[in-house]
């Protein structure tokens, strides 16, 4: 198999496949994808679509319940299997707060990883206009998201417009937006350049990374690398921290000018900004028909305690009192669930109802 074959991209949900298709169509021949929805029409027109619980829902789509989306998922993952022939990575992009995303993300990662193929999650989080029942379907899938994944970015669709943008643009924008995000770090992996940051090293770099930010940026000019730096360094979407980081990720992709000096400026820019004691790794891309003139820079920060639940983040951030959580060998979030391991989660609408109710409520208890 080619080394452009070696990952895998897979669309969750109607959303999520936007976002697939978009990646699709900026990546250009040989990206391999495949679509999973509860809702038979989204794979209208795709190449490889996996309908979850047609026997379950018949094709019309979860309605918004993510136990039953969850339940399709269970039904369906298994033809899974047969589109992962070969893959060393996979890439999931999907959108929380709705039924299938929220519900059936959380069983494909249980698949792959149970098939011993890492991942790592690209989740959008709702607008917050979207209401609280979307907002907590999505929280209460998040810190299961980051456990049954390598490593999870999760992204607010409010981060990533403006507030004076029009409804119908702004969706597509802050679509747009991810799947641009996605195919940078694609051609960064599947394209390296001088600096090698392939499918084999990332393996290495996110296995239980935990949760994650990403951002990625793009500047021509003469002060191009002292532009991206910049625009990295105000970005909203990293700026958004549960918990303190434990490495960077750097990739810089550019045509056949890019210099020493602005990989050393970029580098040097980035570490001064969010650590320079930070693991940091980097990589290039050298793609003169596509980033001739221009450069772009993708960034991934990976956090200390990346699966502490994000309801407990909730609460810290009211004030309430945060427990230290035991870590994982590497040292990226909380242990296993003892005697329980085993069990699957008792979850109602989204909720994890394993999760003490002042936590998951963000209730300041004084002790």
């Amino acid at each position: 198999m080619s080394a452009n074959r070696s990952m895998l991209l897979i669309g969750v949900g109607t959303a999520g496949a936007q976002i697939a298709r978009g990646v699709s169509r900026a990546y250009g021949e040989g990206l391999r994808y495949v679509i999973a929805d509860t809702d038979a029409s989204t794979g209208e027109g795709a190449g490889d679509f996996i309908l979850l619980g047609g026997d379950r829902l018949s094709g019309r789509g979860s309605g918004g319940d993510v136990a039953m989306a969850r339940l399709a998922a269970e039904d369906s993952v298994q033809a899974l299997d047969s589109k992962i022939e070969g893959v060393r990575m996979a890439v999931v992009v999907t959108c929380l707060g709705g039924g299938t995303g929220g519900g059936a993300t959380l069983e494909i990662l249980n698949r792959l990883s149970s098939l011993g193929i890492p991942s790592i999650a690209f989740a959008t989080l709702p607008f917050l206009f979207e209401g609280d029942e979307r907002q907590r379907n999505a929280r209460g899938v998040m810190s299961m998201i980051e456990d049954a994944s390598g490593a999870a970015i999760f992204l607010p669709l409010d981060k990533l417009v403006s507030g004076e943008d029009v409804m119908e643009s702004a969706m597509k924008r802050a679509t747009d937006s991810v799947a641009s995000g996605v195919t940078l770090f694609w051609r960064l992996v599947e394209k390296p350049g001088y600096l090698k940051l392939d499918a084999d090293r990332l393996r290495h770099l996110i296995s239980g990374a935990g949760r994650g930010r990403f951002a990625a940026v793009t500047a021509q000019g003469p002060d191009r690398a002292a532009q991206a730096v910049d625009m990295l360094i105000r970005s909203e979407t990293l700026a958004i921290a549960s918990a303190a980081p434990k490495a960077v990720l750097c990739g810089v992709l550019a045509g056949d000018d890019l210099r020493l000096s602005e990989l050393g400026q970029i580098a040097d820019g980035i570490q001064e900004a969010f650590g320079k004691q930070l693991s940091f790794a980097l990589g290039t891309v050298n793609d003169e028909a596509t980033f001739s003139g221009r450069i772009a820079v993708v960034v991934m920060i990976f956090e200390m305690d990346g699966r502490a639940s994000s309801s407990a983040d909730d609460a810290k951030a009211a004030g309430g009192h945060r427990h230290k959580r035991s870590k994982s060998v590497l040292g990226a979030g909380p242990s296993k669930r003892g005697r329980f391991n085993n069990a699957e989660p008792t979850t109602w609408r989204g909720e994890d109802l394993d999760v003490p109710t002042f936590i998951r409520r963000g209730i300041n208890l004084d002790f």
